[in-house]
């Protein structure tokens, strides 16, 4: 699926840079064997992703998951507390605990301007949690 002289985590992040939201992306481009969340562990191996890192990332978002399913439907979502994450991940690529192409990534993914509503979010947190379940799928302890 990557393009000639582009890895397929390249693509996957220009594809997420097109979306204007992430509630866009379509649970059948991520969720299915070789899709989008299955390319990425692919193309960053489990042995460079830790998946101590991993867990720390998904319970971080699984808390905000559960406080955003919580709150009405229409609320705007609020950014804050997952921005606070992004410094947490710098850290951990400058520590190669995780690689730089999935935090390039995750990145795009937690992207203010594409989390707006609460429906977002879920849609980035369903995408982060499908690469976690691959990671596991194709060998990550």
């Amino acid at each position: 699926m990557a393009t000639q002289g582009k890895s397929d985590i390249d693509t996957v992040i220009e594809r997420i840079r097109s979306l204007q939201r992430m509630s866009d992306l379509r649970v059948e481009e991520f969720a299915v064997e070789d899709g989008l969340a299955d390319q990425v562990v692919k193309a960053v191996g489990t042995s460079q992703l830790k998946p101590t890192q991993l867990r720390k990332v998904f319970h971080t978002l699984k808390g905000i998951q559960q406080r955003v399913k919580q709150a009405p439907e229409p609320d705007p979502f609020n950014s804050a507390e997952l921005l606070k994450l992004m410094p947490v991940l710098a850290y951990a690529v400058g520590r190669d605990l995780i690689p730089r192409d999935f935090y390039r990534l995750l990145k795009e993914v937690f992207e203010p301007k594409r989390l707006r509503t609460n429906a977002d979010f879920l849609r980035a947190f369903d995408f982060v949690e499908a690469i976690l379940a691959y990671h596991k799928y194709r060998g990550g302890k």
